[in-house]
């Protein structure tokens, strides 16, 4: 079940329209429900991740005039041969549903994808993305140099340099897998640098898209139950949609609310040995972080040591 879609045995579709039908608020005399597909197999990998199809002969269809394949995990994507294929979306949905059914293995995704790379395109909507292209910018005539809400190109982390992710920042291409073969940002440091295997190769990427697994219920095929939750604490965050241009970079994290006081009554219940579990290695410490919530009512979150104290306490 999804906010505007409901699976219901076929038999018992038009009953359930039936049914709903007299909450209709319009005026007009409209369905309020209406059956959709019939005589179509489902594939799902995970929630949001489906297509509808028909098989036979080992011949896969997809609806005529309606994409019938979820893009949930693939619209963030540019098309990845965009000389050739116009629906690249419908291919690669095709070769997942070949690859279940044996048609091909792994092997030929890996074959037809592997020189091909995972790239999505960004918008220079933030003084942090414009910054990184300073270097690329140098020298350049303004005509050519990279301006604010231009597109630029990002690929996706796979190696590390000292620790630290290299996030490929490219200029806006055309054909976005060759910036694989050109110089790129790395977005942390502005470094300039170049090779392919900075970038992650699509074939990995379909494979793993494949293989998500399902969260919100319990199995891994068939007829699954829901997960049950339990929750032992909250933390509060800001929208989802916050900064949501600068996501596929990674940059930011959701922003989190803390509740002072649910800190500080766990920072009171504290003996030495739970201190030292958090961090606080002396008991003089602990007791004097104690006696100045009985004192004051409050602890300042701004100092480093209590910060990284209340993130191991929430």
């Amino acid at each position: 079940m999804d906010t505007d879609s409901i699976f219901v045995p076929p038999e018992h579709a038009q009953e359930i329209i039936d049914y709903f039908q007299p909450l209709n608020p319009y005026n007009l005399d409209i369905d309020l429900l209406k059956p959709e597909k019939e005589d179509m197999w489902s594939y799902g990998i995970s929630s949001k991740r489906y297509a509808l199809y028909t098989y036979e002969n080992e011949e896969i269809k997809f609806m005529e005039g309606e994409r019938s394949f979820k893009l949930h995990g693939l619209g963030h994507l540019t098309n990845p041969f965009p000389k050739a294929v116009d629906d690249w979306q419908a291919e690669i949905w095709e070769d997942i549903l070949k690859l279940h059914y044996g048609i091909i293995k792994p092997t030929d995704i890996e074959e037809k994808y592997s020189s091909l790379f995972a790239v999505s395109r960004l918008t220079v909507s933030t003084s942090n993305v414009l910054k990184r292209f300073k270097k690329i910018n140098e020298g350049q005539p303004w005509s050519r140099q990279i301006k604010p809400f231009n597109f630029c190109n990002v690929g996706f982390q796979v190696i590390e340099d000292d620790g630290k992710p290299i996030k490929p920042l490219a200029p806006f291409s055309n054909d976005p897998p060759k910036i694989a073969y050109e110089p790129f940002i790395d977005y942390n440091t502005g470094e300039i640098k170049q090779g392919v295997e900075y970038f992650k190769s699509l074939n990995r990427t379909i494979l793993q898209y494949a293989d998500h697994p399902e969260y919100k219920y319990e199995g891994n095929i068939g007829q699954m139950k829901r997960r049950h939750i339990h929750a032992d604490s909250v933390v509060l965050i800001g929208k989802e949609a916050n900064n949501i241009d600068d996501q596929p970079l990674d940059i930011y994290q959701a922003q989190v609310f803390i509740n002072k006081q649910e800190i500080m009554d766990k920072i009171m219940q504290l003996d030495v040995e739970m201190g030292r579990t958090v961090g606080i290695a002396y008991r003089g410490t602990l007791k004097r972080i104690q006696d100045k919530i009985k004192q004051t009512g409050d602890i300042n979150l701004n100092a480093r040591f209590m910060r990284e104290l209340a993130d191991k306490l929430m």
